[in-house]
């Protein structure tokens, strides 16, 4: 093999190691950002900056809301009557403000 031929094997090698390690940190990440299981408590909707749904048929076992406060984050079952109470609230103020 010539020189210039061994340094391009080198620098394909180097490149499919990178990759792979990018692929498992986006793996290890997506897999961080799942809800595993649902709070037992529920949180007054004054401490809520935020919420994502999380779908079972996606990336994650289980449904879930996701509600954000300043601080954390809490997993809720979305079937709970105060989750769904909470979305109503949350919509609410959402359209308030797009006003």
């Amino acid at each position: 093999m010539t020189r210039v031929g061994s340094k391009s094997l080198i620098l394909a090698a180097s490149l499919a190691a990178l990759l792979l390690c990018l692929f498992d940190t986006s793996q290890a990440a997506s897999t961080f950002d799942c809800c595993l299981q649902y709070t037992e408590h529920s949180i007054s909707s004054k401490l809520i900056k935020g919420y994502a749904e999380q779908r079972s048929y996606e990336a994650c076992d289980i449904d879930a809301i996701i509600f954000y406060t300043r601080r954390y984050s809490v997993c809720a079952d979305p079937k709970e009557p105060w989750v769904k109470r909470t979305l109503k609230i949350l919509s609410k103020r959402l359209k308030k403000m797009s006003k």
